[in-house]
Order: structure tokens, then C-alpha cells, then sequence
């Protein structure tokens, strides 16, 4: 999905619903696969998926860079853009099962939400080269990627609505740290 930031919501709704797993560390993972893209801007793959697009990809790599990224940057990173409070932060990203758990589920999803709708789908990578394309709605990847888009669209701005109802106090921490 080229718009990262849509992956947010399938982060969100997990997050809320096991509150086990760190949800920080859905956030991250959630969206860490799409890192590979600016990598690929220059190289000459013209899709931008690879192996962490893969769900061989997402299991190994994916999930460390994300554990390393929710542990070492994601407190820094959202004290200082969002003003949230770092200790609180630092506490929901601390080294876990849980965060351990919801870098690989983050991940995994990823690349199932991606499988849905993209024309070039790497998911069996290493093991299968071609795209894997079982999981692309209606068998058209372009009506897929419309319907995929306009859902994971009306879910994140229901999410953001839903929480803005509560109140502007602690918005920011219940959409990336609670």
C-alpha cells in the first residue's frame, strides 16, 4: 500500500482489542515493510517490494528492524514530534513478549493487507520468485487496490474522529502509545 499510514488502522483495531501486545510496536511494524521502498527509489525495481514484503521478509528481518525501531527510536521520535510523554512511551516499548509478538503480527499483516490488492505480490519470497497473487481481490489488482484504499481510508479517519470525541487532552497518546 503506498500510503503507509493507512496500514495504522489494522494497528489500531489489534492494539485496542489485545491489549497484551504493545500497540507501539503494531505501529511500527505495521508500516516498517514500506521502508523498503525508499530503498528501492534507487535500484531499478520498479515495483519497491521485496523481501520485506515477504512473508519470510516480515518473520525475520522485518521483525527486528521493527523490535530494534519500537525500542531505540519510536519514545524519541513521538516525545518530540507529538509531545507525549517519553517515560510512558519508553515504558510501552520496553524489550517483551508482547512487543516481540506485535512486531511479527504488525508485519505479517502487512503483507496480507498488501497481498490484497498490489500487481506484484513477493509474498512466498525466497521460496517463489513470481508474484503471489491468490489474495488479490476480484482478481484485479486496480478495483482491489480502489476498494482497499477507500476502506483502510474510512477506517483511519473513523479512528482519528472516533478518538477526537474523547477530547483533545491525551489525544496523541491514546493514538500512539495506549
Amino acid at each position: 500500500m503506498p500510503l503507509t499510514i493507512l496500514h495504522y488502522g489494522v494497528a489500531y483495531l489489534i492494539g485496542k482489542w489485545k491489549q497484551s501486545v504493545s500497540f507501539p510496536g503494531l505501529i511500527v511494524s505495521s508500516m516498517m515493510s514500506d521502508v523498503e521502498r525508499l530503498i528501492y527509489l534507487f535500484t531499478d525495481n520498479p515495483s519497491g517490494r521485496g523481501l520485506l514484503h515477504s512473508l519470510f521478509g516480515v518473520a525475520t528481518l522485518g521483525t527486528a528492524i521493527s523490535f530494534l525501531f519500537t525500542i531505540y527510536a519510536y519514545p524519541a521520535a513521538i516525545s518530540v514530534i507529538f509531545k507525549v510523554e517519553k517515560k510512558k512511551t519508553t515504558e510501552k516499548c520496553r524489550f517483551s513478549k508482547g512487543l516481540f509478538a506485535a512486531c511479527l503480527s504488525g508485519g505479517v499483516l502487512h503483507v496480507l493487507v498488501d497481498s490484497l490488492h498490489h500487481e506484484f505480490n513477493p509474498t512466498l519470497y525466497p521460496f517463489m520468485n513470481d508474484s503471489f497473487d491468490a489474495f488479490v481481490l476480484f482478481s484485479n489488482w486496480q478495483l482491489a487496490t480502489i476498494i482497499v484504499y477507500s476502506v483502510f481510508s474510512m477506517l483511519f479517519f473513523t479512528i482519528f474522529v472516533w478518538e477526537a470525541v474523547k477530547g483533545t487532552e491525551g489525544f496523541w497518546n491514546r493514538v500512539l502509545v495506549d
